[in-house]
């Protein structure tokens, strides 16, 4: 007998896939971005030729803690579209699940992280430009997600061995 399919597993499925693909396009661009700005600071970003010398630094700094964040954030959907899949076949409770969610915590406190240095970064820059705005803050939601995530792994990682102690008992 053939389950029907579960369409809020089949859109998350989807969602996932874009989100993928977008933040691979990001970081691909933030990467371009890079090679642009050290090797032609003034025409990719005209206002820079007017900014103080070592403002371009400044950016190019902020750009690489982006690429970083996008690179943390393509594999944390990663490893939700593979716990995805496993519910989708109907066995969630796998060692591996409890290892991904591990990764997701450490990605999201890393991104968290990352978000405490690119707010000075912007800041820096802002400042450079000739802009004084103060309007860059950091969110505290990742940390509360990453430990949703270290709860969520132990969880599984214990609903393994009951079910294997079950089987085992049958």
């Amino acid at each position: 007998m053939t389950r029907p399919r579960d369409p809020l597993l089949t859109a998350t499925k989807w969602l996932l896939r874009i989100g993928i693909a977008g933040l691979t396009l990001a970081l691909a661009a933030a990467a371009i971005a890079v090679g642009a700005l050290m090797l032609y600071p003034g025409k990719v970003v005209p206002r820079l030729a007017a900014a103080p010398p070592g403002t371009i630094w400044w950016v190019i700094a902020a750009v690489i803690v982006v690429i970083a964040i996008l690179a943390l954030s393509i594999r944390f959907a990663v490893d939700l579209s593979r716990i995805v899949a496993t519910v989708g076949h109907d066995d969630p409770f796998q060692p591996e699940n409890a290892d991904r969610l591990d990764r997701m915590a450490w990605m999201s406190l890393g991104v968290q992280l990352l978000g405490f240095v690119l707010a000075p970064l912007v800041g820096m820059i802002a400042t450079h430009a000739g802009e004084a705005r103060n309007d860059y803050s950091v969110s505290f939601s990742g940390f509360l997600l990453a430990l949703v995530l270290f709860v969520l792994a132990r969880v599984f990682r214990r609903g393994t061995q009951m079910r294997d102690d079950l089987e085992g008992t049958v």
